[in-house]
């Protein structure tokens, strides 16, 4: 299905990036993947040696105009398409509203914010060319359910930014074939979390979801290759909350 396809994903170092660039890759897709630091592609590509034809690296800080810029030319230059752009890169640091900083807003505006719009910015030209192509952002569940116990008002705010960029983009660019949409996703079980508690209070926040369980990869996954394949050719401009039900109503008391 993804034979001949180029897929763009940023923040592609580990997570849900690197997850959904690996499924891509698994699916017969061309992938081009931004990270800050050469470094963080080395385990990526030692476990696909054999692919390397299929994959290309590109180096920058995604906050930068130039960044998304180069993925595009990359993806052109290598691959000679651009057929989905999944805008991974982005931050969740819970953080108490009255203790955030201008530098922490500025870090969050940079990566989220600037590296979508950019990004996007820089591939919607050859998808116009094409009448064809496709956009995910990267959201959150959290943008609409704050957690007064994991204040995270910062980040969540870039992430809300992506929810309206969506449905901006979707429309502006709809004549031209292109889908855009978010996926929002609650508590996904990958390194993010790992570092910012332990399993067990980690295995608490399953709570949360009216489903009694938390995400996992593969359920990004599978909304990625949905609404970037046959599932996806008449859906834009949406929200899709990947959220274990939360978006939909609390079972806490």
């Amino acid at each position: 299905m993804y034979t001949n396809k180029t897929v763009i994903i940023t923040g592609a170092a580990s997570g849900m990036g690197r997850a959904m660039a690996q499924a891509f890759l698994d699916a017969g897709a061309n992938v081009v993947v931004n990270a800050r630091k050469a470094e963080d592609f080395i385990e990526f590509l030692a476990d696909n040696t054999e692919r390397h034809a299929q994959i290309k690296t590109v180096i920058g800080d995604i906050g930068h105009q130039s960044t998304g810029q180069a993925l595009a030319q990359a993806a052109l230059d290598t691959f000679g398409t651009i057929d989905v752009l999944i805008n991974n890169a982005g931050a969740f640091v819970p953080k108490p509203f009255l203790e955030e900083t201008e530098a922490n807003l500025d870090a969050y505006y940079a990566t989220t914010v600037k590296g979508s719009y950019f990004s996007a910015q820089a591939v919607i030209p050859t998808m116009q060319t094409q009448q064809d192509g496709v956009i995910i952002n990267i959201g959150s569940m959290w943008v609409e359910n704050p957690l007064e116990a994991t204040p995270a008002s910062a980040s969540q705010v870039m992430k809300g930014a992506m929810h309206t960029l969506t449905r901006h983009l979707a429309i502006e660019f709809a004549k031209d074939n292109i889908r855009v949409n978010t996926i929002a996703p609650a508590i996904i079980e990958t390194p993010l979390y790992d570092n910012l508690m332990d399993k067990e209070a980690l295995a608490g926040l399953a709570k949360l979801h009216p489903l009694r369980k938390l995400g996992n990869l593969d359920d990004i996954i599978a909304w990625a290759k949905h609404l970037s394949g046959q599932g996806g050719r008449f859906v834009t401009g949406q929200t899709h909350f990947v959220d274990g039900g939360i978006n939909s109503g609390s079972h806490l008391v």
